[in-house]
């Protein structure tokens, strides 16, 4: 797996919520690090996807900015800079190492030049991440220090991230002493990546639970709908259809058949017309569900009244629409 590190520097400090909400579109499954420093944000994380899209959404939160790699003088401004870098030593699926990793900065621009003047940045001991849609907070505890063998003073990190820990009760990490309160907090973000992660996997899994629970009534829907269908049971059809439900027969996905209310849709399934009933559907495993629409494939082998090729293996798409537990459409495209 080729694991892509991506760092976005937000040096308007007013813009992090824009930068924030284009993440949380891109549906990144990783944990995205969000560390606020005196005069801009520090945006890291991790994936096993170069994540371009993210650029487009930045883009297009700031249609008069562009983005170069190649910076122009007499510029005043460099709104965000996002950077993208692959390990030399990463590889393929197949094992290969990857010919040429990425290594690359881009910075959004507006008639602006990069900063000539560097300072030490005071920073924010709180650490906001996005886990998904949501932001947890994680804080780097440093505390004074010194080598006891040597009498050199300096700083040391606190074995708790999960709080803004003032008593400086809990564990030290003795490994390190750093010389300085930015070092130390560069190296904090390192050490407190292990409880990110694990944080971030109970997280997902968590919400894995929570969407099989919220799909498991649609889910049931459409298979009732489907087990009905192949039984040919027409009140057991109706049972979860709403009143004005709309169903569309596509072919080459031009609409082919259209009916509008239950008692239209009840007519076509009893017809000699229908084309949805004792066709043993099979569900095939991959749903694609995002309620309130659900959409499945089906496959069938069709009767040798339908077709003479009645061996050959047929497939269907069959995408519902629900509200309150009831079907309002349903698109059938063969």
């Amino acid at each position: 797996m080729i694991e892509t590190q991506i760092t976005i520097l937000v040096n308007r400090k007013t813009d992090i919520d824009i930068i924030k909400e284009s993440i949380i579109d891109s549906e990144i499954q990783f944990p995205v690090y969000m560390i606020e420093y005196e005069s801009y944000y520090q945006i890291r994380f991790e994936s096993d996807y170069e994540e371009w899209e993210l650029d487009d959404k930045i883009l297009n939160c700031f249609p008069e900015y562009e983005f170069t790699d190649d910076l122009e003088k007499g510029r005043k401004e460099i709104r965000l800079i996002i950077s993208r870098y692959q390990c030399e030593l990463s590889t393929d699926g197949w094992g290969r190492r990857i010919q040429n990793p990425l290594d690359e900065t881009k910075y959004l621009i507006k008639k602006s030049i990069k900063k000539t003047v560097e300072k030490t940045e005071r920073f924010n001991p709180e650490i906001k991440i996005l886990f998904n849609k949501d932001i947890k907070k994680y804080f780097i505890n440093i505390v004074d220090g010194i080598d006891n063998s040597t009498g050199e003073k300096g700083f040391l990190l606190l074995d708790d991230f999960k709080t803004q820990n003032e008593s400086n009760k809990a564990d030290i990490f003795k490994d390190h002493l750093y010389k300085s309160p930015s070092e130390a907090f560069q190296y904090g973000y390192y050490k407190m990546q292990k409880a990110v992660n694990q944080d971030f996997a109970e997280h997902i899994a968590l919400q894995k639970k929570k969407i099989r629970e919220l799909h498991k009534i649609p889910r049931k829907i459409v298979r009732d709908f489907i087990n009905s269908c192949n039984k040919s049971k027409t009140e057991e059809i109706l049972k979860n259809l709403d009143q004005n439900v709309i169903f569309e027969k596509r072919i080459n996905w031009q609409v082919s058949e259209k009916f509008e209310g239950i008692e239209n849709f009840k007519n076509y399934i009893v017809s000699q017309n229908q084309d949805l009933c004792a066709k043993n559907f099979k569900i095939r495993s991959s749903w694609d569900i995002r309620l309130p629409i659900i959409e499945i494939g089906v496959k069938y082998y069709p009767t040798s009244a339908d077709n003479d090729n009645s061996h050959v293996l047929q497939y269907r798409r069959i995408s519902f629409e629900l509200s309150n537990n009831k079907i309002i459409s349903i698109k059938e495209s063969l």
